[in-house]
């Protein structure tokens, strides 16, 4: 796999003053210059094989505080806005009412009379392959470049919905992508390294969801499905490193599984919160399968496991376990309640691997396919939705700086 990291410049003066900035320019902020500063930190220890800056100027001050050796490329520009560069949003409401509607509702139009997404994902998508082919399938590269580009080239590379249900990345925000047979996301926004707490989003509800600490099950390769499961010495230790970096919650959910609860009580008596079991956000039932490795599946139902894992059918697991569909309703139900029960408020919800990865494949509405396209949440890893309005937004994905080494 080529690993390729994406971060977006650190803030400027028109990200400050709300103004589109697009294919024009602004200087760095003071907070931008110390997000910067934050930034290089955290990828101190980290070898790249190159570095790619965009050619604008806040991309390239980026870059260069950095303190590594890039090379600016055009390709890699945030979308050209026309008329519309500059202006805040309510000044471009006023000025292309009809325009802004269609773009809201992810329409192909000529953004401020200028470029098309689909014109910027052509060449984001080209820039991208042939810096995939240029550091090989065990290279790892680095690109600044800008918010609207990084959704663009994520949005064309995963085959989401429009208008992309992915939030922006934040200033500085990393996004870890890995090519190979298929592109898949592995890490969105990651913001940890800044001290300034997360954006709340509280319109509706935001949900949180984390997945258990490592397993006994996890460390064999076994699919532990509905059975309870043990944490390791090293899962209890990742649980009770994990609240230092959490964002605060109002409450704290789990599923009923016992590896999830216990998790999920470490990080409530390190948070101050007592947490509640809630229906529907277990993992996968996967019937006889459970307790069994990948491998051993193939080996003893050879059918039914190529049916599922090669052709992508989506059949009860082992018979008389769950199918993928049944997951994912009885998944987008519980975050329904519970985005409904606490309007306004910041929900945490401990949970499994492949609970959050048919949640986040629902609201990608992700073509089905036999390959995953979004990377499975590591122990302890979480991941943020903003619900509201019957409408979810992926704010940020497997995000865990307390494995980090």
């Amino acid at each position: 796999m080529t690993d390729i990291f994406l971060v977006r410049h650190g803030e400027t003066e028109s990200n400050r003053a709300g103004l589109w900035q697009g294919a024009t320019d602004s200087a760095l902020t003071a907070t931008g210059r110390q997000q910067v500063k934050r930034l290089a930190v955290r990828l101190g220890a980290m070898r790249f094989d190159t570095v790619v800056s965009s050619d604008l100027g806040r991309a390239q001050s980026t870059a260069a505080a950095l303190e590594r050796e890039f090379t600016a490329r055009p390709a890699w520009r945030e979308p050209d806005l026309g008329v519309w560069e500059g202006k805040t949003s309510a000044e471009v409401r006023a000025m292309s009412p009809d325009a802004l509607r269609m773009f809201a509702r992810g329409e192909d139009v000529r953004l401020g009379g200028a470029e098309r997404l689909s014109e910027a994902a052509t060449r984001l998508i080209a820039a991208y392959r042939q810096l995939v082919s240029a550091v090989g399938s065990e290279g790892r590269a680095l690109v600044i470049t800008h918010g609207l580009a990084v959704a663009v080239l994520t949005g064309a590379l995963l085959g989401t919905r429009r208008p992309n249900p992915l939030a922006l990345p934040g200033n500085t925000g990393i996004v870890h992508l890995m090519a190979g047979e298929l592109d898949q996301l592995h890490v969105h926004n990651d913001t940890t390294h800044l001290v300034e707490p997360p954006i709340s989003h509280r319109r509706g509800a935001e949900i949180v969801f984390i997945r258990h600490a490592e397993t006994v099950g996890n460390v064999a390769g076994r699919w532990q499905g509905q059975q309870d499961g043990t944490l390791t010495p090293d899962g209890r230790a990742q649980a009770k490193r994990l609240p230092a970096h959490l964002p605060e919650l109002d409450v704290l959910y789990t599923s009923r599984l016992g590896r999830a609860r216990e998790t999920a009580q470490i990080i409530g008596d390190a948070v101050g919160l007592e947490p509640r079991v809630v229906a529907g956000v277990e993992e996968l039932g996967f019937g006889l399968w459970e307790g069994l490795t990948r491998s051993e599946i193939r080996e003893r139902y050879p059918d039914e496991a190529s049916r599922v894992f090669d052709r992508g059918e989506d059949l009860r697991r082992g018979g008389h376990g769950e199918t993928w569909a049944e997951l994912v309703a009885r998944v987008a139900g519980s975050v329904a309640m519970l985005a409904d029960r606490h309007q306004h408020q910041r929900v945490g919800i401990v949970s499994h691997g492949g609970t959050t990865r048919a949640f986040v494949d629902e609201v990608l509405a992700l073509e089905p396919n036999p390959g995953r396209r979004v990377a499975a949440l590591r122990n302890t890893a979480w991941a943020s939705f903003a619900v509201a309005a019957g409408e979810t937004r992926v704010l940020d994905w497997n995000i865990a700086p307390h494995l980090e080494s």
